[in-house]
């Protein structure tokens, strides 16, 4: 119970308002980082950073390598840019800011896109997408058919851990979070008793 208490803080600090434009900084492939206001839009697929003296700079994800944020609580957000192909009519292979929600051996990703809903209220609805990174970005569609795979190395440690954390639906964001989670802390576990053994 502790571990999923754990997991849901880690898991809404680095969720909440993630993309209401906070302070950071973005790193550019030519090494050149900005700070101010960063807003990251998935759908123009940039990041525009309004400086100190009032600037707009827009940036394109294929300008960016790293964009870091912190809100008023000092929680930090990482982005990143990724080399990612879509299944759309274009079909084309194109850099995307993706926010790196866990990183490790298995690196799981994030993109949100609003919505306005056109009526009286001036509503907006909200829908995220989870993607997965092992040498290729993906979008995850089914936790158990594309992930769970990936973890068989651990696949007694996970089921364990699955069980005792009642984690029933794997594409439910918090799970996947979770899972991956863990399993990135395991590998990290064998990496260091490794590195502690030369």
């Amino acid at each position: 119970m502790y571990t999923i208490l754990i997991g849901i803080l880690l898991f809404t600090t680095n969720l909440l308002q993630a993309q209401a434009p906070t302070e950071g900084s973005v790193r550019l492939t030519n090494q050149t980082e900005v700070s101010g206001m960063v807003d990251i839009n998935s759908f123009i697929n940039s990041a525009i950073v309004t400086t100190d003296d009032e600037r707009q700079l827009t940036y394109h994800a294929s300008m960016i390598e790293e964009i870091v944020t912190k809100d008023d609580c000092d929680r930090e957000r990482n982005y990143r840019s990724f080399d990612y192909r879509s299944s759309s009519f274009f079909d084309r292979m194109e850099k995307k800011v993706f926010q790196v929600v866990s990183d490790g051996s298995i690196t799981l990703l994030r993109r949100v896109f609003e919505y306005d809903i056109f009526d009286a209220n001036d509503e907006y609805t909200i829908e995220e997408w989870y993607y997965i990174e092992d040498g290729k970005v993906e979008r995850i569609r089914n936790f158990r058919r594309q992930v769970l795979p990936l973890m068989a190395d651990y696949a007694e440690e996970m089921q364990k851990f699955r069980k005792l954390n009642k984690l029933r639906n794997l594409n439910d964001d918090l799970s996947m979070f979770l899972m991956v989670s863990y399993y990135n802390r395991l590998q990290s576990l064998e990496e260091q008793s490794l590195l502690s053994q030369r």
